[in-house]
C-alpha cells in the first residue's frame, strides 16, 4: 500500500513538473511565438491553462496519496488528522494565492493606467502612434507585447484584447478601442488616452477604498474560523478533554472533520463574496 501511494505521488510530481529541456525550449520559444501572431498568443494561453489543470490534478493525487498513507500507518485516526490538516493547509494556501493575485492585479491596473498616460504624453508632443508606442514600450512593460506584435506585422488591437483577459489588464480594452478609432479615422488619440488614464486612475482609487472597507469583513471571517480552536482551549480550562473526545471515536472524528470543513468553507465563502463585491466596482 505504501509503495502504491509513493508511486502515485511520484507520478503526480512528474506530471506537475515538466522536464528541464522542455521547460528551457518553452521559455525560449513562447515569447517569440506570442509576438509572431495572435493565434500563437492564444495557443500559448491555452497551453498555460492546460498546464495549470495538470498541476491541480497532480496536487489532488498527492493529497489522496498522503491520506491513504496516513490511514495505513496510523489507522483511521491518522487519516482523520491528515484530512483536517490538509483542509486547513489547502485553505491557507488558497487564501495566500488569492492575496497575491489581488496584489498583482492591482499592480497591473496601475501599470496600465501609467502606460496610457505615458503614451498620451508622447502623442501630445507630436509623435505618430507607432513611434509613440515604441518609445512608451521601452518604459512600460505592459505595452511591450503589443509593440512586438505590431513590429512583426500583427494586429496590435487584437493583441491588446487578448492581453486584457489577464487579471488587472482590462484597461487595455479602452486603449485598443482608442487605437482602432485613431488608426481607422485619423482622429487624434492623445485626448482619448488622457480620458482613459484618468478613468483608470479613478477606478484604482475607488478599488482601493472598496478593498480597505472589505478588509474588515475578511478579517472577521478569519477570526470566526479561529474561534473553534479557542473553544477547545476553553474546554481544557473548564476541566474537560475536548481533543481527546474528538480523536476517540467515529463521532468525534465526524465532528472534527465537519467543524474544520465548515470553518474552511466559511472563510472561502466570505473571501468569494468580498472578491465579487470588489470586482463589481
Amino acid at each position: 500500500m505504501i509503495t502504491t501511494c509513493l508511486g502515485c505521488a511520484l507520478l503526480a510530481a512528474w506530471l506537475a513538473v515538466p522536464g528541464a529541456a522542455a521547460r528551457t525550449v518553452r521559455m525560449r520559444l513562447e515569447p517569440a511565438a506570442a509576438a509572431l501572431s495572435i493565434d500563437a498568443v492564444a495557443q500559448a494561453e491555452r497551453q498555460r491553462q492546460r498546464r495549470r489543470s495538470w498541476i491541480y490534478l497532480a496536487i489532488v493525487i498527492i493529497l489522496l496519496a498522503l491520506i491513504i498513507a496516513a490511514g495505513y500507518v496510523a489507522r483511521a485516526r491518522g487519516a482523520v488528522l491528515t484530512c483536517a490538516a490538509l483542509l486547513i493547509g489547502v485553505t491557507g494556501v488558497r487564501l495566500v494565492m488569492q492575496y497575491h493575485r489581488r496584489r498583482s492585479a492591482f499592480r497591473a491596473r496601475t501599470e496600465v493606467a501609467h502606460a496610457c498616460a505615458v503614451l498620451a504624453s508622447y502623442l501630445r508632443v507630436g509623435q505618430v502612434p507607432s513611434a509613440a508606442l515604441a518609445i512608451a514600450a521601452a518604459d512600460c512593460d505592459v505595452l511591450r507585447e503589443g509593440h512586438q506584435t505590431r513590429t512583426l506585422g500583427g494586429d496590435v488591437v487584437q493583441a491588446w484584447w487578448l492581453q486584457a483577459r489577464r487579471p488587472g489588464h482590462s484597461g487595455l480594452r479602452e486603449l485598443a478601442r482608442a487605437w482602432r478609432v485613431s488608426t481607422e479615422t485619423g482622429a487624434p488619440m492623445s485626448s482619448t488616452l488622457d480620458q482613459v488614464a484618468v478613468s483608470l486612475a479613478a477606478d484604482q482609487a475607488l478599488s482601493r477604498v472598496v478593498n480597505s472597507e472589505l478588509a474588515a469583513a475578511r478579517a472577521t471571517g478569519k477570526v470566526m474560523a479561529a474561534l473553534p480552536g479557542c473553544g477547545i482551549g476553553i474546554g481544557y480550562l473548564l476541566g474537560g478533554n475536548p481533543a481527546g473526545w474528538l480523536l476517540a471515536g467515529p463521532a468525534g472524528w465526524a465532528c472534527l472533520l465537519a467543524g474544520v470543513a465548515l470553518a474552511c468553507a466559511g472563510v472561502l465563502w466570505i473571501e468569494a463574496l468580498a472578491r465579487q463585491a470588489s470586482a463589481e466596482v
